[in-house]
């Protein structure tokens, strides 16, 4: 089933997050070889929050979503060594390209807000608020996604989390306090934490083309790079063993990589 198709339904609320720095918390704490169970039990004495349910509550999710494990041991997957090693900027693109890809809501926000609005910047002699994004469009989008019997402060709030997640990646710009503006930007990822993502989806689907990783992959979508940036970015993956480069009928094809068994 393609990203599309998991999206058309009405959706729930969303207000329960993982704190950035929670995840990171967890997630450097995680060492191959260690089992689940020890790790949790080591994050739960880390995290900083007063509730043991808030506690359990964020293990669950970096368990359940970000960690690696085969028979409850945590495992050296190509994630973890590149995000416990990589640069803030790798390990943000590694953690939101691997978290919102299970947030149906952010697809729909990336294809009915953020690209038709970054399309409407990218044109020839577009006006210059081309790239601004209205709270009617906001409110508009939201409607149509979620259920009609989401209470009025759920609703905020998911909308505050959608913004902070486009945020988050690099294709929303959120200035102001009580006014809030939003304009649409093209992300510059991480290149490892691009080509992470298109690898992920690669090992759902198959090989697929470059072409299709540089303007139709989730990595395309949730980071929203020029072409010419996204083609660094796949370079830099096959040169790092994410990605395989192939040929089919004179046409340049992608597959997993070594690093990625």
């Amino acid at each position: 089933m393609g990203l599309a198709a998991e999206t058309t339904e009405a959706l729930t609320s969303w207000t329960r997050t993982l704190n950035e720095e929670d995840a990171l918390t967890l997630l450097d704490s995680a060492h191959a070889g260690t089992s689940v169970e020890d790790w949790a039990a080591r994050g739960d004495s880390l995290l900083p929050q007063a509730s043991p349910a808030r506690r359990r509550e964020l293990i669950r999710i970096v368990r359940e979503e970000l960690l690696d494990s085969r028979d409850a041991v945590i495992v050296e997957s190509a994630w973890l060594r590149l995000f416990q090693n990589g640069s803030p900027h790798r390990r943000l693109g590694l953690l939101y390209g691997r978290l919102w890809r299970n947030r149906p809501v952010v697809l729909r926000a990336l294809d009915e807000v953020v690209h038709p609005a970054l399309e409407r910047a990218d044109r020839p002699l577009a006006p210059h608020d081309s790239d601004v994004i209205d709270a009617d469009t906001w409110d508009r989008f939201l409607r149509s996604a979620l259920r009609s019997d989401v209470p009025s402060e759920a609703f905020a709030k998911t909308r505050s989390t959608v913004q902070g997640a486009l945020r988050d990646v690099g294709v929303l710009e959120i200035t102001g306090n009580r006014e809030r503006a939003f304009r649409v930007r093209r992300g510059r990822p991480d290149p490892l934490a691009f080509a992470w993502v298109v690898a992920r989806e690669l090992r759902e689907q198959g090989e697929a083309s470059e072409t299709w990783a540089t303007r139709d992959s989730f990595a395309a979508r949730l980071f929203a790079p020029r072409s010419d940036y996204a083609a660094i970015c796949v370079d830099a993956g096959v040169t790092a063993g994410l990605l395989r480069r192939g040929h089919l009928m004179a046409q340049s094809r992608l597959q997993l990589g070594p690093e990625m068994s």
